[in-house]
């Protein structure tokens, strides 16, 4: 593999972080296109400017983030040169992918508490067939059935990673986790890159054999 097919493949593994596959890769298109600018013709310098450029245009028409999200910080790290440090957007730790055992009462409660300290978050909804755990600022009346309702909508369509909308002066933000599906609602001046960074490096253990399924 090439140095240029090196550097689009690691932008379309860091776009996966909070899309899926088709949609990075034609968010990428798209980035290229409006630079008008051959890949083979860009160096790491050029696509530095692509991905704080283009690139992250194209993404804010996706989804309302103000900043790039910490896979694609890191890339443009490698491909600029050294500079004095600056305060970042987004914390510079690398998260590793977390597996949580969801049929431990224990560890779901752990999960949507760790979720709902979070600044901006308002409510935090877990559903596995083990059980449902919440966490909310307010009420929570009909939210189960209407994040239920979506999240099945959604898998009809074929597997998804993230869904997002926004509505008024809230977002929220729906994946699904195991054989059930994780919400989290957030005010509208959340870190919205942050939250998907951290949904997004989520994944269900292997299950536990004799699982206790909701009635």
């Amino acid at each position: 593999m090439d140095a240029r097919s090196d550097v689009q493949g690691q932008i379309i593994e860091a776009l996966m972080q909070v899309v899926s596959r088709p949609a990075a890769e034609n968010l990428l298109r798209r980035a290229l296109r409006a630079s008008k600018t051959p890949p083979s013709k860009l160096d790491a310098s050029a696509w530095a400017a692509l991905i704080e450029g283009p690139l992250q245009r194209e993404l804010a028409q996706v989804l309302p983030m103000h900043h790039l999200t910490p896979p694609l910080q890191h890339l443009l790290r490698q491909l600029k040169p050294p500079k004095a440090p600056s305060p970042p957007a987004f914390p510079t730790v690398e998260v590793a992918t977390e597996y949580f055992r969801l049929w431990d009462p224990a560890v779901r409660q752990d999960l949507v508490l760790e979720l709902a300290r979070l600044e901006g978050v308002t409510g935090v909804l877990l559903y596995t067939p083990y059980g449902q755990e919440s966490r909310f600022v307010g009420p929570e009346k009909g939210l189960v059935n209407l994040l239920g309702s979506a999240h099945r909508l959604l898998a009809l369509r074929g597997a998804y990673r993230v869904f997002y909308t926004g509505f008024g002066e809230a977002q929220a933000i729906l994946r699904p986790l195991g054989k059930g599906w994780l919400a989290v609602l957030a005010r509208s001046e959340a870190n919205l890159g942050h939250l998907l960074y951290r949904l997004g490096n989520m994944e269900a253990a292997s299950e536990d054999p004799n699982p206790r399924r909701l009635s």
